[in-house]
């Protein structure tokens, strides 16, 4: 497991630390495939009433250190969890807000993606089962509707790219490809937050789900932390592995109960 591009390991659920050491652990978490399980569109996912609860009570039992790392913007990421003063990542990294609500990075302004944003328009009526999601500052199309739209989807982000110009690159997803601004990513957002109170001096604990979160795994492996796979084995940086979000909600609701020393 000490390769970038190794394929995690079918292990068994991680054991939650001792108590005493989540006083150690910075924990870093994505949304959507991680958290919450896929929907056919990014508004139709469902929340569990108690999933704000458990989140909340997890940043107080670490003292803080508790960060969303997200493809959504921080405004999609709030109006799903409500946790607008716990530091986040929107956009990939495009959008940082530190802890208790300080902001770090805005995102480059969404005008500047007027003609891709009208082309995509286009593009989703013209191809059956794609859905274009305006974020503002990046635009995502979806094809989870339609996977063997793949390849005119790929078309379709390149012609936007085109449109957006230097400053923005495409990310592939699961089913999704976004036309993002370039240079922002979750490893380099994790990497900043590692570097303010309370995440400095602990050690990195990044959950995700996509290829989109292998910046974060990286980066944490780079700190000497721990990195989790959510989903399907497959070619990764992480070095653990859950089968589903169903399973990383579980795990995650095990650390509220962390034993008070190792059995």
């Amino acid at each position: 497991m000490n390769s970038a591009h190794s394929t995690a390991a079918e292990t068994d659920v991680l054991a939650p630390p001792p108590r005493a050491e989540l006083a150690s652990i910075a924990l870093f978490i994505d949304i959507d495939g991680t958290l919450l399980d896929f929907a056919e569109r990014p508004g139709s996912v469902v929340v569990e009433p108690s999933l704000r609860a458990t989140l909340l009570a997890l940043r107080h039992r670490l003292g803080g250190a508790l960060a969303i790392l997200s493809g959504r913007s921080l405004g999609q990421i709030d109006a799903l969890l409500g946790l607008s003063d716990v530091a986040a990542a929107g956009l990939h990294g495009a959008e940082l807000r530190g802890p208790g609500g300080a902001v770090l990075e805005t995102a480059p302004s969404g005008t500047i993606l007027q003609a891709a944003r009208s082309r995509a328009a286009e593009l989703a009526r013209a191809i059956p089962g794609l859905f274009v999601e305006d974020k503002g500052a990046a635009i995502a199309l979806h094809y989870r509707a339609a996977p063997d739209a793949e390849l005119a989807v790929r078309r379709a982000a390149i012609e936007l790219l085109d449109l957006a110009g230097g400053e923005f690159e495409l990310l592939q997803g699961a089913f999704v490809i976004e036309l993002k601004p370039r240079h922002a990513h979750k490893g380099t957002a994790l990497v900043r937050l590692m570097r303010l109170a309370p995440f400095a001096a602990r050690t990195p604990w990044m959950i995700g789900d996509d290829v989109t979160d292998e910046d974060a795994f990286a980066e944490a492996n780079a700190l000497g932390g721990i990195s989790v796979l959510i989903g399907a084995p497959r070619p990764t940086a992480a070095r653990h592995w859950l089968a589903n979000p169903g399973a990383a909600r579980a795990w995650i609701g095990t650390l509220l109960h962390a034993p008070e020393r190792t059995q």
